[in-house]
Parts: C-alpha cells; sequence; structure tokens
C-alpha cells in the first residue's frame, strides 16, 4: 500500500504578519494537499505558521518550501 507522508514547515518569531509560505516539489508549485494552520499570535508582537503537505514520497523527488517575508 502507498504510505502517505506529512511534510512540516515551521516558521516562527516573524513580524509583521504579512507573509507567503508555498511548497514545491521538483522546482514546480505544489497546491494539492497543502495545509495551513493560518497565523498564530505568540502573544508578544510575533506570529508563527505551519504549512504542511500530505504526499506519496518517490524516490528521488525533492521537496522544498519558500517563504516570502519582509524581513
Amino acid at each position: 500500500p502507498l504510505q502517505h507522508h506529512n511534510l512540516v514547515c515551521s516558521v516562527t518569531d516573524f513580524y509583521p504578519d504579512s507573509i507567503k509560505v508555498r511548497w514545491f516539489r521538483n522546482g514546480q508549485e505544489e497546491k494539492a494537499g497543502v495545509v495551513s494552520t493560518g497565523l498564530i499570535h505568540n502573544g508578544d508582537w510575533t506570529f508563527q505558521i505551519l504549512v504542511t503537505i500530505e504526499t506519496v514520497l518517490q524516490s528521488r523527488e525533492v521537496y522544498t518550501f519558500q517563504v516570502e517575508h519582509s524581513s
């Protein structure tokens, strides 16, 4: 049977709250299976977010994530 895996991108302690997180498979942006917690306020001026992708890992595939933030 195929095994599904969750890959996690955790971005913490950023400010301001405007951020973009994207997942890529072999250099191509992946949108299917991507789930985000949305912004989580840390109780001070900073934020965090978790963005996961659920996938079936294949040999020689490369997964990366990209974070765009003004800081």
